[in-house]
């Protein structure tokens, strides 16, 4: 059978409140912590988020859920070439011992060649800012830096 479409699933434990991790998936200044040099966000469904990135690349979509302390869904752009896409990221939380399993999954990627570049590109950047998220988190740290491409 040959796949129409690809997602991302990735899986982090995380010292730290369902609450606390919601905060910093939808608060503008949390977001600038770990992952973002800016954020604009309401965690609403139907509302719109712009989200901008050291180096300048931004996107404005739309929050699809959001559930305080569960799941925050959103419609995500991603572009290859002339022709940009909507794909869909969700994190779901969910308690486990003194923490957090913060469950990410992203879907929508066509299986054509600059897809899957960009398919590999965003899988590996969810890894690098997730980790960055559970430092922040957890330690109170920024792993990113200014020389990071």
């Amino acid at each position: 059978m040959v796949r129409k479409s690809l997602e991302i699933e990735q899986r982090y434990f995380v010292r730290a409140s369902p609450a606390k991790v919601f905060r910093a998936l939808t608060d503008p200044k949390w977001l600038t912590r770990w992952f973002l040099a800016e954020a604009r966000i309401q965690p609403e469904a139907g509302t719109a988020y712009t989200f901008r990135w050291r180096g300048g690349h931004s996107h404005t979509e739309k929050v699809l859920e959001a559930v305080p302390g569960r799941r925050l869904t959103l419609s995500w752009s991603n572009r290859v070439g002339r022709v940009t896409r909507r794909t869909r990221v969700t994190f779901a939380l969910s308690r486990k011992g003194n923490g957090t399993l913060l469950r990410l999954r992203h879907t929508g990627y066509p299986t054509t060649r600059g897809w899957l570049e960009t398919y590999g590109a965003t899988e590996s950047g969810w890894a690098y800012f997730l980790m960055n998220l559970k430092s922040v988190l957890e330690h109170d740290y920024d792993l990113r830096s200014r020389h990071d491409a």
